[in-house]
């Protein structure tokens, strides 16, 4: 049983990056002004799920955030959540602004599948556009490095007991 501590360690960090995932998104401008029309958006978000109790409304804070539009970079601002319904995902909710402007993502009423993105200019131009969202998926080399460390943390374990 000398693998047990090494088992432990490699279940609790597997255990702990499952709780908080991340997901890209992307879309474009398909309604509003004619300057604005097919312009494409994209980013990502973290988000930690596990307090989700699945009944009612639940609005779990993003951890982080980042989207390009219109060659701006948004980050993370203050009440951004990942919206849920029951424990559908209904979509985003931020909002940033400045003089004259405004961008929100705003979720769906009954799932994601109506989540839009809405930009504002005080120069007239305004527009939406729908997002779809798709899970991160690690790549073959994060699983390589981190079997490679645990296979060297439990090499160290084993030569420290002989």
């Amino acid at each position: 049983m000398q693998f047990r501590p090494l088992l432990i360690a490699a279940a609790a960090l597997l255990a702990t990056s499952a709780q908080a995932v991340s997901y890209n998104f992307n879309g474009a401008i398909d309604a509003g002004s004619p300057s604005v029309l097919g312009l494409t958006f994209s980013g990502s978000y973290t988000v930690d799920t596990t307090a989700l109790t699945g009944s009612g409304f639940e609005a779990v804070p993003l951890s982080a955030f980042s989207m390009t539009f219109m060659s701006v970079n948004y980050t993370l601002e203050t009440g951004s959540s990942a919206d849920y319904q029951d424990g559908v995902f209904l979509g985003l909710s931020y909002a940033s602004g400045g003089p004259g402007w405004l961008i929100t993502l705003n979720s769906g009423s009954v799932d994601a599948s109506d989540a839009f993105l809405h930009y504002t200019h005080a120069i007239g131009a305004e527009g939406s556009g729908g997002y779809s969202i798709s899970a991160v998926v690690p790549e073959p080399e994060s699983y390589a490095l981190m079997l490679g460390g645990l296979g060297l943390v439990g090499f160290m374990a084993r030569r420290r007991k002989s």
